[in-house]
């Protein structure tokens, strides 16, 4: 990965990400549309409705949950020190002017904006109720048609408990940004972001049994 750029805002963090990955994979040596400066000004606002070619945003099934049992335990439900899930995913996708200037059209670059509302729901169990801070690893990743993985970027949620209470629930927001370089609009749908609890292999073990 090139950079991040990781703002605070409120709750969760504001994560702005450039996948330079993906502009080798979704580049093309040409294109049938190309949009013309118009265009790119009725679609440079990313938090309207998606209206352009964007990739679909998916929670990975397997992934979708996330359990971290007491050491030690026979793991059984009341072993249960931490749980989450994903709950809700909500996004947008706009597009924003190419980078640089280019002589020829087929070399723009073009910059596929994504805005990603990651809300996560953790439960803390009784015993785990010293445990205050509790980072719950999670990722996204974008996947071509084929299901190859063209880039991947891990996370840390960091979820707070509050002080001196057994059980609790809260509920964690993440935002997060993505900017995908392409050359070819057209195919850009064709690729999925996906979301996903970052499992060990204990934990995957448990979501297959």
């Amino acid at each position: 990965m090139t950079g991040q750029l990781l703002i605070k805002l409120g709750q969760g963090l504001l994560r702005a990400i450039t996948l330079f990955a993906a502009y080798v994979t979704l580049s093309g040596c040409g294109s049938e549309w190309l949009p013309d400066s118009d265009y790119l000004r009725e679609k440079i606002n990313i938090f309207a409705v998606p209206e352009i070619p964007c990739p679909e945003v998916r929670v990975l099934r397997t992934g979708s949950r996330y359990v971290e049992y007491q050491e030690g335990s026979s793991q059984d439900i009341g072993d249960v020190e931490i749980e989450a899930r994903i709950s809700e995913l909500t996004y947008t996708c706009g597009l924003m002017e190419p980078d640089g200037v280019s002589q020829t059209l087929t070399q723009v670059v073009w910059n596929i904006v994504m805005e990603l509302d990651i809300t996560i729901t953790a439960r803390r169990g009784p015993t785990a109720a010293s445990r205050e801070t509790v980072p719950i690893p999670f990722f996204v990743a974008l996947l071509d048609q084929f299901g190859k993985v063209v880039e991947k970027q891990p996370f840390l949620a960091e979820v707070y408990f509050p002080k001196g209470i057994g059980s609790a629930t809260q509920v964690h927001k993440e935002d997060i940004v993505l900017t995908i370089p392409v050359r070819d609009l057209g195919e850009a749908d064709q690729y999925d972001t996906v979301v996903s609890f970052q499992l060990n292999q204990v934990q995957l073990d448990q979501v297959r049994k």
